[in-house]
């Protein structure tokens, strides 16, 4: 959208006329934008803060709102003990060649600050959350104490302007606007488990009846939802200006210092000063055809779960003012095992993998030769990179096996649980079902004599309690999917009642790794590796401090905040003088 507004409207870019002055001009509402806006506010600078589509959230609004943040205050008082080297550890150990000692240090230094900062001056809030990372077995792998997750938020608070914050990704919602989040999914999978749970149950489907007499969906809301709606509510609480439907056109740089930028407003290009810096945080590129093809290449995905409007336009306005791309690192993206449905316009499109069925017991993944290549149970970027290692952008067929028993209990990407019929799935071509798992493997193209003694091999690991190829069910985040009913090991459960139902499988992308250069203050570089004076990046925009690799939950929202921290931090102590391209033809456009 970017290159193609900037070729319609493309001027000689002048800084002798302005027609908005700020001192930070942010450009992207995910975690990292709005980390940014709200900390330039807390630092005592006037910021603008720039969103390109008609709601504010990006990505993080479908997020699950879980944050990680070494060294944070409600670990303290959880009296856990963890300290800072030891996810310094951690990081080293989960990127190898490709860690970064300044990103990473950065990161660590501010992470508990940032947090910190938010709760002390703002609306944002967080909740210690006690899970593990996700490669405990690593060293420096800690069992719990870096992971938060954002208070709920009831958006009537917000009142009409409720409507600014985007809707969760609609699979993510029941009733076409009621979130259930993750506290709320075992309620609504066993409401009659007590009094108490059927209780809540009512009284949810009670408030978003009521809900919907004056909004367009529920404002019962949690996850990354309220997230978003606790950085909404602090920036207006400010008064800091936020202007939607107001894409980056051009960066405007002069000497090599970033002065402000071109936006495109209600048909007008309007030229806004920033007088202290400019920050890009638009989402990095997940949905941009070009751009994938140029830098992730090796990692080939069709599915992604990003933010529609997440094409690249801060990367591609940042490399026109001559920033360069940070590419090494482990993969190029986020990964999410995926399926697929066909539209009823005839579209394929991506169907996000949840957390209910992928790690539980009594399924398999497989590939064409019949045999396993994953732990089921590791995380979902693991799993999807495990696709691509084996053969997904060559062609290769994968999928997850299992039972009818399995689909009733946990459900199979956008099956439900507990559905008595699974005839639409299979008339819509979703699943295969057969009624021996020889009979399975020659529907889907997989080798027979593969499947069937893959199946048998893997119920004597159920059996037994012990996963001798892969070791599910053997760390503390794998056993968070266990289930009481499968014995001895909650993660493996045989798979023996028929029918038997194959899903097949895609490397899906919730967001791209590969971004700007930038260095410890998230100012973004040019090709001579020096900082472009006033210009900013964080969020997916700038390159990964992870490298491209998952070590645990949160680990894109909590350097997005972070790095808007730095950021906005830098900026503020960068002081006046900055951007001295004056400030005549004044023309104070409106605030929103």
């Amino acid at each position: 959208m970017l290159a193609d507004i900037a070729d319609a409207t493309k001027t000689a870019a002048s800084a002798s006329q302005w027609d908005h002055e700020v001192d930070l001009l942010v450009f992207g509402s995910g975690a990292g934008g709005l980390s940014a806006a709200l900390f330039g506010e807390i630092n005592g600078l006037k910021t603008l803060l720039c969103e390109k589509d008609a709601q504010l959230g990006g990505t993080t609004a479908s997020s699950g709102g879980i944050v990680w943040a070494p060294g944070n205050t409600h670990a303290r008082r959880a009296g856990v003990d963890d300290p800072i080297e030891q996810a310094r550890l951690y990081l080293k150990s989960e990127q190898g060649n490709h860690y970064r000692s300044d990103l990473a240090d950065a990161f660590l230094e501010s992470a508990g600050e940032a947090i910190d900062t938010l709760e002390q001056q703002s609306d944002v809030k967080f909740r210690f959350l006690p899970w593990p990372d996700y490669h405990t077995n690593l060293p420096g792998g800690a069992e719990s104490g870096r992971i938060l997750e954002a208070l709920p938020f009831d958006g009537r608070r917000l009142g009409v302007r409720f409507g600014l914050v985007r809707a969760p990704y609609k699979p993510l919602m029941l009733l076409g606007g009621m979130q259930v989040d993750k506290r709320k999914v075992d309620d609504f999978l066993n409401p009659f488990r007590s009094v108490s749970t059927f209780l809540r149950v009512v009284r949810t489907f009670a408030r978003y009846g009521v809900d919907r007499l004056s909004y367009q969906r529920g404002t019962e809301i949690g996850a990354g939802n309220a997230l978003v709606a606790r950085f909404v509510a602090s920036l207006l609480a400010r008064n800091a200006q936020i202007w939607t439907g107001a894409p980056l056109v051009e960066l405007i740089v002069e000497n090599g210092r970033a002065l402000g930028a071109v936006i495109l407003r209600e048909g007008k290009r309007i030229r806004v000063r920033a007088r202290r810096g400019v920050v890009l945080a638009t989402g990095g590129f997940p949905n941009s055809r070009t751009l994938r093809e140029e830098l992730s290449a090796d990692f080939p995905y069709e599915f992604s779960f990003g933010f529609e409007g997440n094409v690249g336009d801060g990367i591609l306005a940042a490399r026109s003012a001559g920033a360069v791309m940070d590419s090494n690192l482990a993969s190029t993206a986020y990964w999410q095992p995926s399926s697929s449905r066909t539209t009823s316009d005839g579209k394929r499109e991506g169907v996000m993998y949840g957390y209910l069925d992928r790690g539980r017991p009594g399924v398999i993944a497989v590939d064409q030769s019949g045999k396993r290549f994953v732990n089921e149970a590791n995380s979902y970027h693991d799993v999807g990179l495990a696709l691509h290692e084996n053969g997904s952008a060559r062609g290769a067929k994968h999928f997850f096996v299992c039972d009818r028993d399995f689909v009733w209990h946990h459900g199979l990407g956008m099956i439900r649980p507990f559905r008595p019929s699974l005839k639409r799935f299979l008339d819509m071509g979703y699943i295969v079902a057969a009624d021996t798992v020889a009979d399975l493997a020659r529907k889907i193209g997989v080798d027979p004599d593969g499947l069937v003694a893959t199946v048998r091999r893997h119920n004597e690991f159920a059996q037994s309690g012990v996963d001798a190829d892969f070791g599910k069910g053997s760390t503390s985040y794998n056993r968070l999917f266990a289930h009481p009913r499968a014995k001895p090991n909650g993660n493996l459960a045989p798979i023996q009642t028929a029918p038997f139902i194959a899903l097949q499988i895609y490397p899906g992308v919730l967001g791209t790794a590969v971004g700007l250069d930038v260095d410890a203050d998230a100012r973004v570089l040019g090709r001579d590796r020096q900082p472009i004076e006033g210009l900013f990046a964080c969020g997916n925009d700038m390159a990964s401090v992870m490298r491209g690799t998952y070590p645990s939950g949160g680990i894109t929202l909590g350097p997005a905040i972070v790095f808007g921290y730095r950021a906005a931090r830098r900026a503020a102590a960068d002081g006046a003088g900055s951007g001295q391209a004056g400030a005549q033809g004044l023309a104070g456009a409106p605030r929103h």
